[in-house]
């Protein structure tokens, strides 16, 4: 196994960081996004690693799904954005978004985080619509618990677990960053929580709805929304 710096070597090379410039998590912020459209420029970064090639899969996907990123003429992303996703059957959505759940749910328990799973049981029906989402307002936070426990709890599941993993000490903040999305953040990352919690992989279906530009919306606390885009 290579050592802290070794990563933070490599990572400030690739990014062309000055060497008088601390490279810690803050300083990773937007790396990924150095890399675009392809990820090309940093094959094995992660391959010395344990997990490495699986790192580097995952990593494979998101660039994927997001492309070059340009938003027109004039400019690009400043993140990840799925902005020609590929069809996706409300059957498959349905199915997608009752798996996460089911396992949000397992990891809840098995962390203690009650909320979360007091939210989860009984799972939330889910409910797939096609067309542009609805606007969530903010105050739907305090309004509705199911929403909270999503958008804050499932969000920072992974936040208090202690794990060696240098991947995850360096560029956690930056794997957040590519689309300021936590749930995305897990799945790219969850090779270094999976013997610690057990699960194999209970983000890839959030991976899939998102990758498929499917939007989750919660107005009840029994009901999470699928919007699927219109030409699914």
């Amino acid at each position: 196994m290579i050592l802290d710096t070794a990563l933070s070597d490599r990572c400030r090379e690739l990014a062309r960081i000055n060497h008088d410039a601390v490279v810690d998590a803050n300083a990773m912020i937007g790396f990924f996004q150095r890399f675009r459209p392809d990820g090309q420029g940093i094959v094995g970064l992660y391959d010395d690693l344990p997990h490495g090639v699986e790192y580097h899969r995952r990593l494979d996907r998101l660039y994927e799904a997001c492309g070059e990123g340009r938003r027109s003429a004039a400019g690009k992303d400043a993140y990840f954005v799925v902005r020609q996703p590929p069809p996706i059957s409300p059957d498959a959505a349905e199915s997608h978004a009752k798996a996460w759940l089911e396992s949000l749910k397992r990891i809840a328990d098995r962390v203690g985080n009650d909320e979360l799973s007091k939210q989860l049981d009984p799972l939330p029906q889910v409910r797939v619509l096609i067309g542009t989402p609805p606007k969530q307002p903010k105050a739907d936070l305090e309004s509705f618990p199911l929403l909270s426990a999503i958008k804050v709890h499932a969000s920072s599941i992974t936040d208090g677990l202690a794990t060696p993993c240098q991947v995850v000490s360096l560029l956690r903040e930056a794997y957040y960053f590519t689309a300021c999305d936590a749930m995305l953040r897990d799945y790219l990352l969850w090779p270094a929580y999976a013997e610690l919690l057990g699960e194999l992989d209970p983000m890839a279906s959030y991976f899939e709805l998102w990758r498929h530009g499917v939007k989750l919306r919660v107005f009840h606390d029994d009901k999470i929304d699928l919007y699927l885009p219109r030409d699914a």
